[in-house]
């Protein structure tokens, strides 16, 4: 009698390939209480009618070309890598390293992943390995209660045949913690934000597979605009964000035009494990912040009145800092 399995018979696990499309040996693990919220493979079939029938005659199929969603709680930081490219590491101070994930005008490529699935199943395993896997988009998440959620969307062209020899569940990575909305802190043009109910920022690369005669498979990839968004409510406390979203056209309290809300830093959201200290620390710090819109909610008998603001950056940096040299 066949025995239905569940997520404990299996495992995901991803690395960075040299190129695209060229595989590699998975080892990493996207964070704690990893999850596949998404899994779907086409070839993209064409249906093929003839005349003198009302049925489908024949089918051909065309590009190969997939879907992987992730969601885990954000535990590492090595999966920035992926929008952002390789991190350089500075000195350490204390046995600490500050590992730099960066954005610049000329950053136009795109590091891609091999993604590995495997099922301890009733009658043979099943190790799927998913090559040239682009991440669309990076999401972070959290409110009040709640742990630092992650969501990683990508899309991938190259899958072959299975193997049936299952490999091992990759580890954490030493320096792994377990962040909630209590280890973090956000700042707004220098002022830190009291009272946040939640937050969340979302990298988006819109990426796209690009094919070649003589291939259903996908041989490389390209980045277009890279979007940097956001949202966070918090309490209704001063005027500052309505000054900020007014002076787009100039009409704030100074009558200026501001283009961004300015201040230093003009976007910080940081996750830290302890107040004291830097060790297990993620700071995202983005520049070029602007409103996109102002929502009040709560005006109404006993309730808390609340201000969110969904917003764009231009450019972002990410600052992991932790006691590994590099990447684990």
């Amino acid at each position: 009698m066949a025995t239905i399995r569940t997520g404990a018979s299996a495992y995901l696990k991803y690395e960075y390939e040299a190129s695209y499309g060229t595989g590699g040996t998975p080892n990493k693990k996207f964070g704690l209480q990893d999850r596949l919220t998404n899994w779907t493979l086409t070839h993209n079939r064409i249906d093929m009618p003839q005349l003198n029938q009302t049925t489908i005659a024949n089918y051909a199929y065309g590009q190969q070309s997939g879907s992987l969603s992730v969601g885990c709680v954000l535990s590492n930081p090595w999966i920035f890598e992926s929008v952002f490219g390789e991190p350089s590491t500075g000195s350490a101070t204390s046995g600490v390293y500050p590992h730099t994930f960066g954005t610049t005008a000329g950053n136009k490529t795109m590091n891609t992943l091999v993604v590995e699935v495997g099922y301890d199943g009733d009658s043979a395993d099943i190790v799927r390995t998913m090559r040239g896997c682009v991440v669309n988009s990076l999401g972070i998440s959290t409110s009040i209660g709640a742990t630092v959620d992650l969501s990683v969307d990508m899309t991938y062209g190259k899958e072959s045949e299975p193997s049936t020899t299952i490999g091992t569940a990759p580890s954490e990575p030493t320096e792994a913690f377990p962040y909630t909305f209590a280890h973090g802190v956000i700042k707004v043009g220098g002022n830190t934000l009291a009272q946040v109910q939640d937050v969340d920022i979302t990298f988006a690369q819109n990426p796209s597979l690009l094919y070649g005669i003589g291939n259903n498979q996908a041989v490389s990839s390209y980045r277009q605009i890279f979007d940097m968004t956001g949202r966070f409510r918090a309490a209704l406390l001063n005027k500052n964000l309505l000054e900020g979203t007014l002076a787009q056209i100039a009409k704030n309290t100074s009558g200026t035009y501001e283009e961004t809300i300015g201040g230093s830093p003009e976007l910080e959201l940081t996750f830290q494990s302890t107040a004291t200290s830097v060790q297990n620390e993620i700071k995202i710090t983005g520049s070029g912040l602007a409103p996109t819109d102002l929502n009040i909610s709560g005006v109404e008998p006993v309730e808390p009145i609340f201000e969110e603001i969904n917003w764009r950056i231009k450019s972002a940096t990410v600052v992991a800092s932790n006691t590994q040299s590099g990447p684990e």
